[in-house]
C-alpha cells in the first residue's frame, strides 16, 4: 500500500486469508482448531501527504470459530461456526522510508471496522456412545442458522496490518483483527478475532 502519484486516488483490490476464532465465555472449555477464512473487497486510496493516506474499504469477510471438547478417548463435541459480514473499514496508512515509484517500503495501516452480518451457519458434530450397543459409538451432526439463534449481526472493532509495498503497485503482509462488541447475549461475552495474511493491488485511472 502506498500513496498515489500526485493527488490522484487509487483503487484498491484487497484479499486476506486468515484463521478466525472466538475469544470469550462462549468458547470456554474448547480446544481451538484451525478455522480458515477469506476476506475480499475494494477501496480507494486518498493521499494526505507523501507518507500518509486515507484508505476507506468495503469487504466481504468471513469470521467464526472451530472448537472441540473431548470427553473421553472416543467421545467429543466439535462445532464449526461460519459468520459472513459486510465490513466497512475507514483505514489510515503510514508508509515508511523514502517514497518513490521504484522503491519498496514498509506500510502500517489500520482503523476501526463495522461489520453487518449477512448469512451464517453452525455445524455441531457429537460422537457419543451408542445407547443400543454400549461398546460402539455413533456420530450425530446438526446444522443451524447462527444469527437467528445465538449471535448478533453487528460486530465492530479494530483491524490493522503491516507489510511491504512494492513499486507503488502491490502490497503483502500480516493482518490482525479483534472485535470490541459482544456478539452474544450480554451475560455471555464473545468477541471475534482473526490473524492472517493480506494481499493488495493498487490501480490508477487507466484501469
Amino acid at each position: 500500500m502506498l500513496v498515489a502519484q500526485g493527488d490522484k486516488p487509487k483503487k484498491i483490490f484487497h484479499l486476506s486469508m486468515k484463521s478466525v476464532r472466538f475469544n470469550g465465555d462462549v468458547s470456554n472449555g474448547e480446544v481451538y482448531l484451525f478455522k480458515p477464512s477469506i476476506e475480499v473487497g475494494f477501496g480507494l486510496q486518498f493521499p494526505i501527504n507523501k507518507h500518509w493516506s486515507f484508505n476507506p474499504e468495503i469487504n466481504l469477510a468471513q469470521r467464526g470459530h472451530h472448537g472441540k471438547i473431548t470427553y473421553s478417548d472416543s467421545t467429543y463435541s466439535e462445532r464449526t461456526i461460519t459468520l459472513n459480514y459486510l465490513d466497512l473499514n475507514p483505514n489510515f496508512e503510514l508508509t515508511l522510508g523514502k517514497v518513490s515509484e521504484f522503491s519498496n517500503n514498509i506500510s502500517i495501516w489500520g482503523g476501526p471496522y463495522l461489520g453487518v452480518g449477512l448469512w451464517d451457519n453452525t455445524l455441531v458434530e457429537n460422537k457419543i456412545i451408542n445407547p443400543n450397543k454400549p461398546n460402539s459409538f455413533i456420530t450425530i451432526t446438526n446444522s443451524s442458522e447462527s444469527f437467528s439463534s445465538d449471535f448478533r449481526r453487528i460486530d465492530a472493532g479494530l483491524k490493522f496490518g503491516i507489510g511491504i509495498v512494492a513499486k507503488r503497485f502491490v502490497a503483502a503482509g500480516f493482518t490482525y483483527q479483534t472485535g470490541f462488541i459482544n456478539i452474544t447475549a450480554s451475560s455471555v461475552k464473545t468477541y471475534n478475532q482473526s490473524l492472517g495474511f493480506y494481499f493488495r493491488v493498487f490501480f490508477d485511472d487507466m484501469f
